[in-house]
């Protein structure tokens, strides 16, 4: 009798826990998107029917920032759509739950790429060297497809007021657009802009460095005793003249020393102050070379500028014997 007891009980317990069986169905997330990769702005279709158990709420983030969407069990058949205005990749996660809290989570990667535009490129040729300089711009512009570029404008200097500017109509353009000549030493800024034909219009821009020098001083004559030649022949143990004139390299540098060697040791440095822009110099070497043989004679400039720039001019001494 007591063994018909448990047996029966035993029966009961089982129907029991049979009938309850959905309780402990599993949870499974299931996410697909229509697409996985694409141009930004890149709209999205994210299906979440495929999920199963006794779902009671569901979230799906979408890995950009943006808030997340929400539903319940009964409107998870409903697809939800997206966009992504960003280039990068993204990962779309949805997280189903059930009502005692039970957990299940699915994600798909979006990859979102950057959407073609226009490209503009500046460069100088060349890109330094000494005032005046004379520079090509060289520019490379490529519309976005689809677009035309229908105005261009150089600015020079950067100055906010271009200095070559024209209504064109291209897509693409590979060669010299402009030259300019820069007079006064310094660090210049070239700016390109463009304008293409987009609704409303789209303005892209590049730039490119020039640096602008002083030239270095120039000795425009040198002459011993008058002559120009080289070698020039002097007699020993009689006065040597020496001549030379000299210009700073530009309006804005000025000298500030010069030297005179005659190549037998005699030296003569002058510090000129105030420093001007021009020198014109007569020194006699007295008593001039008290041995015949060849010599060496060299006169050298220095501007003002941190470090100097310099010039130098030589010239050979044939020293005879007196008659």
């Amino acid at each position: 009798m007591r063994r018909c007891v448990k047996l029966g009980l035993l029966l009961l317990i089982g129907l029991g826990l049979g009938g309850c069986a959905w309780l402990f169905t599993p949870l499974q997330a299931v996410l697909t998107a229509s697409v996985t990769s694409g141009t930004a702005p890149l709209t999205v279709q994210f299906d979440l029917s495929g999920s199963t158990g006794p779902i009671a709420t569901w979230t799906l983030t979408f890995g950009d920032g943006s808030p997340p969407a929400t539903g319940t069990g009964e409107n998870i058949g409903i697809p939800v759509v997206h966009t992504y205005t960003a280039p990068g990749t993204r990962t779309a996660t949805l997280t189903v739950q059930d009502a005692r809290g039970r957990t299940d989570s699915a994600s798909v990667t979006i990859t979102v790429a950057a959407p073609p535009t226009t490209t503009v490129s500046l460069g100088a040729i060349p890109a330094s060297g000494n005032a005046p300089l004379t520079v090509n711009f060289w520019a490379n512009i490529q519309a976005a497809p689809g677009r035309r570029i229908k105005h261009v404008a150089l600015d020079y200097d950067s100055n906010g007021t271009p200095e070559d500017e024209a209504d064109v109509d291209f897509d693409s353009y590979n060669f010299i657009i402009g030259t300019h000549t820069y007079s006064t030493p310094g660090s210049y800024t070239a700016t390109l802009t463009v304008t293409d034909d987009a609704t409303p219009p789209q303005t892209f821009s590049a730039t490119a460095s020039i640096t602008v020098t002083s030239p270095p001083p120039v000795i425009t004559s040198f002459t011993i005793n008058g002559s120009t030649a080289d070698p020039v022949s002097v007699v020993e143990d009689t006065n040597v003249t020496f001549a030379f004139q000299a210009q700073a390299g530009d309006t804005t540098r000025k000298l500030t020393k010069w030297e005179l060697r005659s190549g037998d040791g005699y030296v003569v440095t002058v510090n000129l102050t105030p420093p001007v822009s021009s020198i014109n110099v007569t020194h006699v070497y007295v008593g001039g070379y008290a041995q015949t043989g060849s010599y060496t004679a060299s006169v050298k400039v220095w501007d003002d500028l941190t470090p100097s720039q310099t010039d130098q001019e030589t010239r050979t001494v044939e020293v005879t014997a007196a008659p």
